[in-house]
Parts: C-alpha cells; structure tokens; sequence
C-alpha cells in the first residue's frame, strides 16, 4: 500500500465489516460487527455525525468520528474512534483524518473540539499532542485534549 494514495472523506458503508477489523486493533476481542451496524444505523443519518475513513484502494485503514454538540454558548465537536492501521502509523495518515475532522468542525461553527481517547493509547496522545498547536477550529479556538 502506498500512504500517498490515501482518500480521505465520509465513511462509505460498504467498508463496516473492514471498520471493526479495523477496531480489534485497538480493542481486540470488543467489536462485533451487528453492534456497528445496529449503532451506524442510528447515526447516519444525523448531522451532527460525521465519520472519516481513510482509504488505499478501496482498503479501510483509518477511521475517526465527529460529534456536533450544540451547547448554549456555542457549538463545540466530540472527537472519537480514531484509528489507524498499524502498519501506516507515523506516515501522515492520521493527521489528514483529523484535518478533515477539524474542517468539519470549523465548517459547522464550532468553537473547539474535544478529544475522547482511552487512558492506555499512550502513542495517540503523543500524537493529538503534537497536533495540538497546528489545529485550527472555529474561529481563534484551539482544541482541548
């Protein structure tokens, strides 16, 4: 797989099956394929939801979730599921996932984002560091890790 044919956009259905493959590297043994289809189903058509995937050749290998949450003050957006296939971690992946999520973001006004990450995922908090003074959302907001 070549990481400079990545496709990022909105996650296309007919890649569920590979998105649980997908989980059970970072949760093996949690991912039934019935309970991503029962709670996809609830959401894809919402909104507020917006769910990434990244593709090689028609490949899943990352994904992330975007919630929208409308509070009175502003809105702000909930960041979570993000992985990355193991075998592309370091290669950029990960960081177009997350522009596209921050474009979500600032395209739906909102005025910071919050990331939800497992206490174990000591990697991917080094990476959402390091991110942390590149992300641009809403207007002068930074997000919040």
């Amino acid at each position: 797989m070549n990481k400079d044919n990545v496709k990022i956009g909105k996650f296309n259905d007919k890649h569920i099956a590979q998105m649980v493959e997908l989980c059970k590297e970072l949760v093996p043994g949690e991912c039934s394929i019935s309970n991503f289809e029962a709670n996809y189903n609830k959401i894809k058509d919402k909104d507020n939801y917006y769910i990434v995937e990244a593709s090689i050749d028609d490949k899943l290998v990352g994904t992330a979730m975007g919630c929208i949450i409308t509070a009175l003050v502003g809105n702000f957006m909930v960041v979570e599921n993000v992985i990355v296939s193991q075998d592309l971690r370091g290669l950029g992946v990960g960081k177009k996932i997350m522009q596209e999520l921050d474009n979500y973001a600032h395209d739906n006004n909102c005025e910071y984002s919050i990331l939800v990450s497992s206490g174990f995922r000591k990697n991917a908090h080094k990476f959402y560091e390091s991110r942390s003074e590149e992300r641009r959302v809403g207007k002068e907001c930074r997000s919040r890790w």
